[in-house]
């Protein structure tokens, strides 16, 4: 009975999860009249492709698709390597403060990126990089590395002290270790970080809008905004655009 009672939680779980994401597919393949009608429609009627064709074939969209790869693939990148010499730091050598260091990094994330905004707009401005990808990269690399070297801290400490001391018999010193033995083993912490990384940048929208004033350099979350006017509201190119949108954070997260 109680694997029943759990299976069925599941999979109520599971349905509440799904089925907005399910209706926004669906409605993405609606024209702009059926999205409101009522009884809803189950089956788009008729089914057309040509909300995908006109918010995709703007020039400014691909601009803003283009930003957004730029950007977070830059940032993911930095992030995963300033984590993982900081995780190896941690994790391996004996300082003074290193506990204390590691509960400063658990302890920034319980701040919200919402307060940081007035310092970092003030900072950006005053050093001459606002409106630039070096304010947003470096932002966002900041604010994903305590995260991403607290996920890598765990997975180095799992690897077993007998191959670490192994690899130091045989001559390997501290970057061999950390580029031999360590990242290899830790590799699917790294992808898993990665994966973090890559989906909060992509999905970001609050420190874009506020770095980001240049229409030539907005990320996709921001150009979204495009669809939205100042009386109307072009409902069905801006969910087949959000569709559009969510589907590389889908991959990401599947072949995580």
């Amino acid at each position: 009975n109680r694997e029943k009672a759990l299976a069925v939680l599941a999979f109520v779980s599971i349905f509440i999860i799904i089925t907005p994401a399910l209706w926004l597919v669906i409605t993405s393949f609606k024209t702009n009249d059926n999205i409101f009608r009522f009884p809803p429609q189950l089956i788009p009627n008729p089914f057309t492709f040509e909300n995908y064709t006109q918010a995709l074939s703007g020039g400014d969209f691909s601009r803003y698709l283009l930003n957004s790869i730029f950007v977070t693939g830059i940032s993911t990148v930095v992030c995963l390597l300033f984590s993982a010499l900081a995780a190896y730091a941690l994790t391996f050598f004996r300082f003074v403060g290193r506990r204390v260091m590691l509960l400063v990094i658990v302890g920034t994330q319980f701040f919200p990126a919402a307060i940081l905004l007035l310092p970092l707009f003030r900072m950006w401005a005053e050093l001459g990089l606002f409106n630039t990808y070096i304010s947003l990269i470096a932002t966002y690399t900041a604010v994903s590395l305590s995260l991403c070297t607290w996920l890598l801290v765990g997975f180095y400490k799992a690897i077993p002290d007998e191959v670490l001391d192994a690899a130091t018999i045989d001559g390997c010193g501290k970057v061999g270790l950390l580029w031999r033995i360590v990242l290899p083993l830790a590799l699917p912490g790294v992808m898993a970080s990665g994966a973090f990384v890559f989906i909060g940048v992509w999905q970001e929208l609050l420190l874009a809008v506020t770095l980001i004033s240049d229409p030539n350099l907005r990320t996709v979350m921001v150009g979204l905004y495009r669809f939205i006017g100042e009386h109307r509201i072009a409902w069905n190119l801006l969910i087949a655009a959000s569709v559009a949108v969510s589907i590389p954070t889908i991959i990401i997260f599947g072949l995580v």
